[in-house]
């Protein structure tokens, strides 16, 4: 963290003398006095002359070397105010000895790390340091300490510049990159020039730019028509490319300066914005939302109360009414008495990468990481290294879904940020991800239909997630993690219940995108559907605890559609004698209902049936066709 050294310092010397070396020169002594008029007018050029002639008199006038020193400062001629600072140093180290605290900061704010730290030491060897100003030096040595390791031990990336129609004299921001890398969008923030009032103001828009080959193409505006003459800005596009989370400020009805909003994205139309309320927005300052890929968690910034102090990162968690939850801080692993912003949560939702100025790094805002153990913690964050963070600002870093591309947004070539492309180097690697793109059609006419998709753990009966694909095409995606296997509920009104499974177990590439379409038959009488994920013990009637989260799944069903009548037949593969295999499946049949019944399904709605193996579905001389074969079959009555 760099902090400014802006100081008219022989203005405070205490005690300083101008005879410490003997008399000083008449006429350099003039100059000085007219020097510090001058520069208390803002008149630095005039005063650097002045001082010029002054030192060229008398070359050890330690004055007016630390008083060039503050001018060079102020003007930002960093190099010059530490040559400056230098001479001052070398004439009498003693004179003034906050000169070696303040060419310190010049120094780390050049990225001079190694001379930032022997600068820091030197002054915190006098005495008589304010503890204030001793705090200050100890933590800036902390920086410089911090840099030059990251500098000394850089990672292995190669950093790429976006070309010129994405990047411009306007500020760009990276927002989202799409799992193949070919889908790019980004914030810009336009410089406009009021004619009335010759004064500058600013508008934030959302662009997207598609790849062909290795170009982008010419950015689009996205349409937003509820935008258009609003402050709007950092956005983030959920991982489904269907709602976006944006800050509005000075909006209409804002609870606090700048609030979050979300829009749905309905038949290629963004629909009006919506407040997130109370529950999210506060009176202080929210902005930079970030929502997880599966949709259970918002992170965003905040200056609310109850923080680590500047801004820090909280999350809020979607609650079964489709509602955020209160947000919490996510602890000070993460927030400092700095400023934490721009978070970034990749799709394991346990890689967190975000900006920060109050964790030790390179001397401005850098980007870290930090990762959720298994216990559900979050580990210290760690700097993500040199020469991805800079002396400069690197403010956020967005990977592709598939995990293998990033690309952040920094200041360092210019006054104004560009995005700049990196791929994924082992130091910031998630973990994988299954990425399951569903359709969801009617089996008849193919017309996409809106459904509740249901993700569940077979292993533990824990349900993982639950999705609504939507109207207007019927794709819902799915974020699971490989090694598992997922039960698939999908359930809409007026058609029959598909229950399915998808083993993950075996998927070792590194981008692991699924694409697959469910057809959803029409209830009709005699339509049938198998429960797939319903499990009994061994030649037994008795129901396995993982079969209770499928057949509440099942309750789910009935309930959306109150006038379907059900037959429950139970069926077995081929070993045992015929009669004991008519009784298990009847036993197993009735188990179903009874279970139904037991949760508010009428029985008269339901009946049941054995047919033990005399109607298999698959060949009874495989394993896995006798599995198929154990089954529990619904027939539309």
């Amino acid at each position: 963290m760099i902090l400014p050294t802006s100081l008219l310092l022989l203005f405070v010397i205490p005690g300083h003398s101008f005879a410490q070396n003997g008399e000083v020169n008449k006429k350099a002594l003039k100059w000085y006095h007219q020097a510090q008029d001058a520069y208390k007018k803002k008149e630095a050029e005039k005063a650097l002359l002045l001082l010029s002639r002054a030192i060229k008199k008398d070359s050890s006038f330690i004055e007016g070397w630390l008083l060039k020193a503050d001018i060079y400062t102020s003007t930002g001629e960093n190099k010059k105010a530490i040559a400056a600072y230098r001479h001052a140093l070398d004439i009498d180290p003693g004179f003034f000895p906050p000169a070696s605290y303040f060419m310190g900061n010049l120094l780390l704010d050049s990225g001079e790390y190694a001379q930032a730290a022997d600068a820091f030491r030197d002054f915190l060897k006098n005495n008589n340091i304010s503890p204030a100003l001793k705090a200050k030096a100890i933590k800036q040595l902390t920086w410089a300490k911090a840099g030059k390791k990251l500098k000394e031990n850089p990672v292995r990336v190669t950093i790429s510049k976006a070309d010129s129609l994405i990047n411009t004299q306007d500020d760009e921001y990276v927002n989202y990159i799409s799992s193949n890398n070919n889908k790019l969008v980004f914030t810009r923030k336009e410089k406009l020039t009021d004619s009335e009032t010759n004064r500058d103001t600013y508008r934030e828009q959302f662009y997207q730019s598609a790849k062909q080959g290795s170009k982008w193409q010419q950015p689009v505006a996205l349409n937003l028509p509820w935008a258009q003459n609003k402050n709007v800005g950092a956005m983030s596009l959920t991982a489904d490319g269907k709602d976006i989370y944006f800050t509005g400020c000075r909006w209409p009805g804002n609870i606090g300066r700048c609030d979050l909003y979300n829009s749905h994205l309905r038949n290629g139309i963004w629909q009006k914005p919506v407040n997130l309320g109370k529950s999210v927005n506060s009176p202080a300052w929210e902005s930079q939302p970030f929502v997880s890929a599966d949709g259970k968690y918002l992170l965003f910034a905040s200056t609310r109360p109850g923080g680590y102090g500047g801004s820090d990162i909280w999350m809020s968690v979607k609650l079964k009414n489709n509602q955020w939850s209160l947000p919490v801080n996510l602890g000070d692993s993460i927030n400092t008495s700095g400023n934490e912003m721009a978070p970034f949560l990749y799709a394991d939702n346990k890689t967190l990468v975000f900006s920060s100025d109050g964790h030790p790094g390179m001397g401005k805002q850098d980007l870290f990481i930090a990762r959720k153990n298994s216990a559900g913690i979050w580990q210290k964050a760690q700097n993500i290294g040199y020469p991805v963070n800079t002396k400069y600002n690197e403010i956020n870093l967005i990977y592709s879904l598939n995990g293998k591309q990033a690309a952040i947004s920094s200041d360092r070539e210019q006054h104004n940020f560009n995005i700049y492309e990196i791929p994924v180097y082992p130091k910031i690697k998630p973990e994988k991800i299954l990425f399951f793109h569903g359709k969801v059609i009617d089996n008849e006419t193919a017309k996409p239909v809106s459904a509740q998709v249901i993700l569940t753990d077979v292993a533990t009966g824990l349900k993982l997630s639950s999705r609504h694909s939507t109207p207007d095409d019927g794709t819902f995606l799915m974020i699971m993690e490989p090694r598992q296997t997922y039960a698939f509920n999908i359930i809409s009104k007026g058609y029959l219940m598909l229950s399915d499974q998808y083993n993950a177990k075996n998927l070792t590439s590194d981008s692991l995108h699924i694409t697959k379409t469910f057809r959803l038959t029409p209830i009709r009488q005699g339509g049938r559907f198998t429960l797939k994920n319903l499990y009994f013990e061994i030649d037994s009637p008795e129901l396995n605890g993982k079969s209770f989260s499928e057949l509440n799944k099942l309750i789910t069903y009935l309930n959306l559609n109150p006038s379907l009548k059900l037959e429950i037949r139970g069926h077995t593969d081929n070993s045992g004698s015929a009669k004991h295999n008519v009784s298990l499946s009847r036993q197993r049949a009735k188990a179903v209902f009874d279970y139904l019944t037991a949760h508010n399904i009428k029985a008269k709605r339901l009946s049941y049936s054995g047919y033990g193996a005399s109607q298999p579905v698959a060949d009874n001389s495989t394993s896995e066709g006798k599995a198929k074969n154990r089954r529990v079959e619904l027939i539309v009555k």
